[in-house]
């Protein structure tokens, strides 16, 4: 993992609802999940955008200039992404875990750590760091093809993306509390 230092925000800090995106990359491709992995699919008619829910995250950065903390969920808020290293890999890889978006932002940062992204605009477009690695989302070229990780910005991958706004999309709202 990196150096990168992340300081709990002031106590009065309270997120903000998750604004609800589509995101698709700069090659007509649109990120789509798939038996629960994320996969970069063409922008047709007949293929939906996954929806993202996209949530500020209560902490911040000491390195500010990478960008806005974000923690992204599918799945209406149930699956989040997040980057850690898998059992027999040397590299760190994106995943999706099944936790609630609403239950991982009361977490507390060293658990959090691994779920936070930078969202960082460049240009028209905007780019994925994960906090935890120095590692960017990034698609491939190729239709179909898994989401993953890199550590180079714009070579053989795709690490530019849009959001588009989703007007309906609801996030389970379930409360386990009661």
């Amino acid at each position: 993992m990196t150096d990168t230092v992340i300081v709990p925000a002031g106590l009065n800090v309270k997120a903000k609802a998750p604004e609800k995106f589509s995101i698709h990359g700069g090659d007509h491709k649109v990120l789509a999940l798939d038996s629960e992995t994320l996969k970069a699919v063409p922008n047709k008619s007949y293929r939906h955008p996954e929806t993202f829910f996209v949530l500020a995250s209560h902490l911040r950065s000491a390195c500010e200039e990478k960008g806005s903390l974000i923690l992204l969920a599918v799945s209406k808020g149930e699956l989040c992404l997040c980057c850690d290293n898998c059992r027999g890999q040397s590299r760190p890889s994106l995943q999706l875990k099944k936790k609630k978006l609403k239950d991982l932002d009361a977490q507390k940062e060293p658990a959090l750590q691994l779920f936070i992204f930078y969202r960082a605009k460049t240009g028209s477009w905007y780019t994925l760091e994960l906090a935890a690695y120095p590692r960017f989302i990034c698609t491939s070229s190729n239709s179909d093809e898994t989401a993953g990780v890199t550590d180079s910005l714009g070579k053989r991958k795709h690490t530019e993306f849009a959001f588009l706004w989703v007007h309906k999309a609801e996030m389970n709202s379930n409360d386990d509390s009661n």
